[in-house]
């Protein structure tokens, strides 16, 4: 629907223009009003778990190039570190604009904290051992995994809540 006002056009969505049954009444009008000052995070409530989630694959790329690593242990956790980066990144970014997390991405993190856990026994310089050269960097791989996965699924629970806390509000 377009509205002429002045000499600029504006457009409006079904939502914003009143119909029949719900045109003067006061109290449809204060719930599009409502609807339409409602922010989801107004308090970027989160944000520190997906900072700490987005520094800890900063860590692991810096740790792939400091410790004594393995070929495949060096490019495991540059892509696990850059992607904990992405989606810790992703996530601070929806919460400081006062948006709600992604499930999804909080999920991701939480699979590459448990991959990370997992990798050392998984991928191996003698096959199935542990592929580190060094323990330092084999507990390395396994505190970071821990702290993600757990990082990753509060925030996926805690996402999954403000969404539903969203939509009981909205409605």
């Amino acid at each position: 629907l377009c509205v002429r006002r002045g000499s600029r056009a504006h457009t409006m969505s079904e939502r914003d223009v009143p119909d029949e049954r719900t045109a003067g009444r006061p109290d449809a009008d204060e719930r599009r009003a409502d609807r339409a000052d409602y922010r989801p995070n107004p308090d970027e409530r989160g944000k520190w778990i997906s900072a700490i989630i987005a520094l800890l694959g900063a860590w692991m790329l810096v740790q792939a190039v400091l410790l004594d690593v393995v070929v495949t242990q060096f490019w495991n956790d540059i892509l696990v570190g850059a992607l904990l980066l992405a989606v810790g990144g992703y996530n601070y970014y929806r919460r400081s604009n006062e948006a709600i997390a992604s499930v999804g991405a909080a999920f991701i993190a939480a699979l590459l904290g448990a991959w990370l856990i997992a990798a050392p026994f998984v991928l191996g310089a003698d096959t199935g051992a542990t592929e580190t050269v060094n323990d330092l960097a084999f507990w390395n791989d396994v505190i970071v995994g821990l702290a993600a996965l757990l990082l990753g699924a509060y925030s996926a629970y805690a996402a999954r809540e403000e969404r539903e806390e969203a939509r009981r509000a909205v409605t």
